[in-house]
């Protein structure tokens, strides 16, 4: 069978669904969209305070019916061979987003990240075997602000042949991605059939959504581009301070906006995310990698189970500011705990998400196959149990040279490519490197390689225009 976490009854789960139900039929969320707002009242919806939406348990009820599930939902690669499903449970790494700060992988400084530094991360997560979604790990700070999205979506669909998720805001920006995927393809029509991209869209706790991240979510719906749909509420701030009650509201903000998305077009994909975390009320920062982050994500991974949607939920994300220590615990702790429930871990940030650190990629990369090899299904049969084996081999004898062994080490036994498992002596003599060494010496070597361009010169240079398109006409945020 599979390992099995929860926090969480199945009865429990009921229970907080039912109270997300009450919170939208009785408080209501925040949708300051004219058309959002039009399209919930014609549903029988009410509206209150100019743009506050009480949502009936009926139009919930309708958005869970035609909602994709798990088994029919799809994050194509731009390569078929990346296409990324969701029957099974097989859990990895998602690139996460949004960074403004790198570690110089030469200087070892941290400075603001450039658009130079978002390809070559990119370039680096496509050649991971653990990577399976990719995106914009970092936003280049050196372009103007308010068309940084765009630039984000240029490099990232340049740079790999993955599933990319990358920020939205705004139905234009959602447009001019989707122009971009389909130059990148040749061809709108197939883009359309195989959308290779996806959008954030997050919440703004308690109870509301900003215009434009709705704008987004209902445009990309049109499109039937898959919607990474997260609410991040912290304890005790935008959110009750208790676990449970910032499930309660998370769900229930998670459950509107996939109502509206639902309402715009039935059967637009959905996967469930939540960034809901904790907070260091002696400091005031947040924290990504607080025990309580960890219960949340498995609760919150629950939820999500129990509507039968894939689930997204960050979790290697480490408040630790360098590869050390303190991050490989917080990996350990967050990441397997998540990777045990959810189907995709975001992670490969450090410093509460703020800074990308190159060599992290790498180590996350080998920490997401040893998780993935604790997911696994542990078979018990006739061959695993190996009891002719066991006559075989008898009281004092081996199993090294047995053929059951030979057959069956490479999936019983994991393998890292870089973790460290010799002997001193031998690790001594080949440099007595730590883990961050080895991982930046790997890193280097990627970046020194000769890189091939994944698109023709002439397709990149039309995806380039379609951003200064957008800024020369101003169609920034």
């Amino acid at each position: 069978m599979k390992p099995i976490i929860q926090f969480l009854s199945d009865q429990e789960v009921k229970l907080i669904h039912n109270q997300s139900l009450q919170i939208l039929s009785e408080i209501g969320m925040r949708l300051p969209h004219e058309e959002a707002l039009d399209l919930m009242s014609q549903k029988g919806a009410e509206i209150v305070d100019g743009n506050v939406v009480r949502i009936p348990k009926r139009l919930i009820d309708d958005a869970i019916e035609t909602v994709p599930k798990r088994k029919d939902v799809t994050l194509y690669g731009r390569d078929p061979k990346h296409d990324v499903t969701f029957e099974k449970h097989d859990p990895a790494l998602a690139c996460m987003t949004m960074a403004v700060n790198v570690i110089d992988p030469y200087t070892r400084k941290k400075r603001t990240a450039t658009n130079d530094d978002l390809a070559a991360l990119t370039r680096i997560a496509d050649q991971m075997e653990n990577i399976r979604v990719n995106g914009g790990l970092v936003t280049p700070q050196e372009v103007p602000g308010e068309f940084n999205d765009w630039y984000t979506w240029a490099t990232t669909i340049k740079n790999t042949t993955k599933h990319i998720t990358g920020g939205m805001l705004g139905a234009k920006c959602v447009q001019d991605a989707a122009k971009m995927g389909a130059l990148a393809l040749g061809d709108e029509a197939l883009f359309r059939k195989r959308p290779f991209i996806s959008g954030w869209v997050l919440t703004l706790p308690p109870f509301a959504i900003d215009t434009e991240s709705l704008d987004a979510l209902m445009e990309m719906s049109r499109w039937k581009i898959p919607v990474m749909l997260s609410s991040g509420p912290i304890l005790g701030t935008s959110s009750p301070v208790t676990i449970a009650g910032t499930v309660a509201q998370a769900h229930a903000e998670i459950l509107a906006c996939m109502a509206v998305s639902q309402s715009v077009n039935p059967g637009a994909p959905i996967v469930y995310t939540s960034f809901a975390r904790g907070m260091d009320m002696k400091s005031g920062n947040i924290s990504m990698a607080c025990p309580e982050f960890g219960i949340l994500k498995a609760a919150m991974a629950q939820m999500g189970k129990s509507l039968d949607l894939p689930v997204r939920m960050p979790s290697m994300l480490r408040d630790s500011k360098m590869l050390d220590a303190q991050a490989g615990f917080e990996t350990g702790m967050i990441g397997t705990v998540a990777g045990l429930i959810a189907d995709l871990s975001d992670g490969m940030q450090l410093d509460m998400d703020l800074v990308v650190d190159f060599p992290d990629i790498v180590f996350c990369d080998d920490c997401m196959a040893a998780i993935r090899r604790m997911a696994a299904t542990l078979e018990v049969n006739e061959d695993t149990l190996a009891l002719e084996t066991m006559k075989a081999v008898g009281p004092g004898g081996a199993f090294l040279e047995q053929d059951h062994t030979f057959q069956h080490f490479r999936e019983a036994l994991w393998t890292p490519r870089f973790l460290e498992r010799r002997n001193w002596d031998l690790w001594e003599k080949d440099g007595a490197r730590d883990i961050f060494k080895v991982a930046e010496s790997k890193t280097l070597e990627m970046l020194s390689a000769d890189y091939e361009p994944l698109l023709p010169a002439e397709i990149s240079d039309q995806i380039d225009k379609v951003v200064m398109k957008a800024q020369a006409m101003n169609f920034g945020r």
